[in-house]
């Protein structure tokens, strides 16, 4: 049985931020590629400022958790703050968002907090789409295959 930390349980047990939204600016979903864990990510954007995110997951307690901690911390953050620096300083930045609130996380379950950056980017793309952004639109759809590195971590060699 896996050992989850205090704060994946808080989190799974009491996830923030669950629910759909209606008339999102920016909208994502993934099925996650190592575990087929489905989640769907809702943005409001005001001004260059994400208002509000919600999700809904059909997950394991690591991904429903990791959206919960990163809907909760992208609020109020500046669409410009997130994408500052490198491109592998931005998915590192935001993939720390989780898993330093999360404390450890089993290497088996390593996956999901990339997943929940993925759909973020897919719908941040679509927002900075939608209001004619184009550059950093491209931008967050070049970071998705970026990810898959992250997706790797905690994978054993034979």
């Amino acid at each position: 049985m896996l050992e989850l930390s205090d704060k994946i349980k808080q989190h799974f047990w009491n996830p923030l931020n669950v629910g759909e939204m209606e008339n999102p600016e920016g909208m994502g979903s993934i099925e996650n590629p190592v575990c087929g864990d489905i989640t769907h990510l809702y943005l409001r954007v005001h001004h260059g400022v994400i208002e509000d995110a919600k999700f809904l997951s059909f997950g394991c307690a690591v991904t429903i958790a990791s959206a919960s901690v990163f809907t909760e911390k992208i609020k109020g953050k500046k669409i410009d703050e997130v994408f500052e620096g490198s491109d592998h300083e931005v998915i590192q930045r935001l993939i720390e968002m989780i898993e330093g609130e999360l404390g450890e996380i089993p290497p088996v379950k390593l996956h999901c907090p990339p997943a929940t950056v993925q759909v973020f980017l897919e719908a941040i793309s679509q927002y900075l789409s939608k209001i004619g952004d184009i550059e950093r639109s491209s931008r967050a759809r070049r970071l998705i295959p970026q990810i898959s590195e992250f997706y790797r971590r905690g994978e054993t060699t034979g």
